[in-house]
């Protein structure tokens, strides 16, 4: 009878590629959440501010919900897996 052995490579040392990589998207998505996070108080004085009109307050919320989309969006870029993208939204 004869036995196989398999050799595997152990998982290689990240690179200096890959740690820059990944200090570049730490460093882009906590600014990402501070716009996301301002966008959400905004959202909550929008609702609570009874001087605007329904066509401007509809106005500011799009605006707003549309900061929240492309900040999502840019932040699900960023935890993509290299090589395997995920599927997008189109606006």
């Amino acid at each position: 009878m004869c036995e196989r052995w398999i050799v595997t490579q152990p998982d290689p040392l990240p690179s200096k590629h890959d740690e820059r990589l990944e200090r570049l998207r730490h460093d882009l998505k906590n600014p990402l959440t501070t716009i996301r996070a301002r966008a959400q108080l905004l959202v909550r004085t929008v609702h609570r501010t009874p001087s605007l009109t329904d066509e401007e307050r509809s106005k500011l919320l799009r605006g707003l919900a549309a900061i929240d989309v492309a900040v999502m969006a840019a932040v699900a870029i960023m935890d993509e897996p290299e090589g395997q993208p995920q599927e997008r939204m189109e606006h």
